[in-house]
């Protein structure tokens, strides 16, 4: 065997090995749905908004995207949760709760970070929510 031989055995191996992967990954990559898709872009245009301040954009962008509302659990409670804190970030903790009380309804077992639960006006509102849920 030459080297010229030997190098194309070597690419048909790895021609095979990529194809393999290829039908691997492909369906697992592919598995998100497009409605998944759109909601992760809603949840990143809400978080782009939040960060440049701006908590009503924030809330209305999560609000009316019915793909939020319909996506992954994980999506959810990460959306319920940006709205949430806006909520609170604009002083209407009755509505903040409510986002609070729907991320733990989707997961009775999370919590906040340790910073954000030392938030003055999200922390109580959370621990608020939680106690509302558990005397429910």
């Amino acid at each position: 065997m030459n080297i010229y031989s030997i190098s194309r055995a070597i690419v048909r191996r790895l021609s095979a090995t990529a194809a393999l992967i290829a039908v691997v990954v492909t369906p697992a990559c592919m598995s998100v749905s497009p409605n998944q898709r759109i909601a992760e872009d809603m949840l990143n245009r809400a978080r782009d908004s939040y960060t440049a301040g701006n908590y009503t954009r924030t809330i209305q962008i999560l609000h009316d995207s019915n793909e939020i509302h319909t996506s992954s659990r994980k999506t959810r409670i990460e959306a319920y949760k940006l709205m949430a804190f806006s909520y609170c970030v604009i002083g209407r903790i009755t509505l903040c709760r409510a986002e609070f009380e729907k991320v733990l309804q989707l997961d009775p077992h999370f919590e906040l970070s340790t910073a954000e639960k030392g938030h003055p006006i999200w922390g109580p509102a959370f621990d608020a929510a939680r106690r509302h849920l558990a005397s429910s």
